[in-house]
């Protein structure tokens, strides 16, 4: 996991999470975003020319995990950004290869 960042549910809010993801095999690099909800996040590959600027990645975590920590604050609640937990963010991705056919040790 290259950056991520987790809000997790409160006050009747869902969570969110946002996490860029590197898996290698050999010489072959794939490079994934994962965002959405908590219960449900989305898993997308990014085109093979993106340029790894984790500074840039860090920023964008923040701002897409911002509306849910932001829906947190405006119930009453005190939320923060954590990092999520690499192997469960990791665990999203296989899975997503998974349903598509791509078996990743």
């Amino acid at each position: 996991m290259l950056a991520g960042g987790i809000v997790e549910p409160g006050v009747g809010q869902p969570g969110a999470v946002s996490a860029y993801v590197a898996f290698s095999a050999g010489r072959a690099s794939r490079l994934f975003k994962v965002v959405g909800p908590t219960s449900a996040p989305r898993v997308s590959e990014l085109d093979s020319a993106t340029t790894v600027d984790v500074n840039r990645f860090r920023q964008e975590v923040i701002d897409d995990v911002a509306p849910a920590l932001d829906a947190i604050h405006r119930s009453g609640g005190k939320g923060a950004v954590a990092m999520p937990s690499a192997k469960w963010v990791v665990d999203v991705v296989r899975r997503h290869l998974a349903a598509q056919g791509t078996d990743v040790d």
